[in-house]
């Protein structure tokens, strides 16, 4: 059935894919996000949602990719079109930014689906949080230097950083301001906790592990160790690879079409007899 605010669709259209979402993360990313993501893919054998699902290479960038709907929202100023980006594409639950943005407005499109608030200490977070940022200047030329570089960037500004932090300049190399940040992520928290029922909600601290996650869910614990992404000081070398990725893969695509233009100009010039 269409969410209530969804015009219907054209008489003959395909019905819409049915709802696929049974996680709503509500909580901001570096609080264990991409393991909770590791975690609710092998729990659901089905995708889920994360702001590196949006920036890797290998994902769509023309027209009906991920990048496309989120700027399409930025430009409309609302939420992106979920059934174009969960529904269609069987994905079964979000986590990190910018998800976890819109849990309030998630909520109601996914009734069924349950809200998982994952936390740490709030100075643990920030500290994070930062070595992500600062990450992004030192790459910034290289990035800029591409199309979905450019677009990225844009981007992860216009969704998280300036709307957010109110910090429009962070890939620039301005440092975000601690107190503020640490008082932003705070306040959503409290926000989260005090707008979705406690029968709907899991407030989930980094390190529990499968036992209070399963039993939220309802699910049996897998035969398998649950996952530690980023562990041991890894995430500077995540965010460079990352980074780094995007940037060799616009690159390669960047050097195949001079390659073309190169070919189709030398066989024009062939065929017109100057070589």
């Amino acid at each position: 059935m269409a969410h209530p605010d969804s015009p219907d669709p054209p008489a003959g259209a395909p019905p819409p894919p049915p709802k696929s979402i049974k996680v709503i993360g509500a909580g901001f990313g570096r609080t264990g996000t991409l393991s909770l993501q590791a975690a609710l893919e092998t729990l659901y054998a089905a995708p889920c949602y994360h702001m590196e699902t949006i920036v890797r290479p290998n994902r769509v960038a023309g027209p009906g990719g991920d990048m496309a709907i989120w700027e399409a929202a930025v430009a409309a100023g609302g939420p992106p079109d979920w059934g174009a980006l969960f529904d269609a594409r069987g994905v079964a639950a979000t986590v990190d930014f910018p998800g976890c943005l819109y849990y309030e407005e998630l909520a109601p499109v996914y009734p069924d689906a349950k809200v998982i608030l994952s936390v740490r200490p709030a100075t643990d977070w920030f500290r994070s949080f930062a070595a992500v940022t600062a990450a992004m200047p030192r790459f910034r030329p290289l990035l800029r230097a591409f199309p979905r570089g450019r677009r990225v960037l844009a981007l992860v500004t216009a969704l998280v950083y300036t709307p957010v932090f109110g910090a429009p300049h962070v890939v620039e190399g301005v440092l975000l301001d601690r107190d503020a940040c640490i008082a932003t992520y705070e306040r959503h928290n409290v926000a989260v906790v005090a707008r979705i029922p406690p029968e709907r909600l899991l407030v989930y601290h980094l390190g529990d592990g499968w036992a209070p996650l399963c039993t939220f869910l309802g699910l049996p614990v897998p035969d398998v160790p649950y996952p530690h992404v980023n562990q041991a000081g890894g995430l500077p070398a995540r965010v460079r690879a990352t980074l780094a990725s995007m940037a060799w893969a616009d690159g390669w695509r960047w050097a195949a079409g001079v390659v073309a233009f190169v070919a189709v100009v030398a066989g024009v010039l062939r065929q017109q007899g100057f070589w």
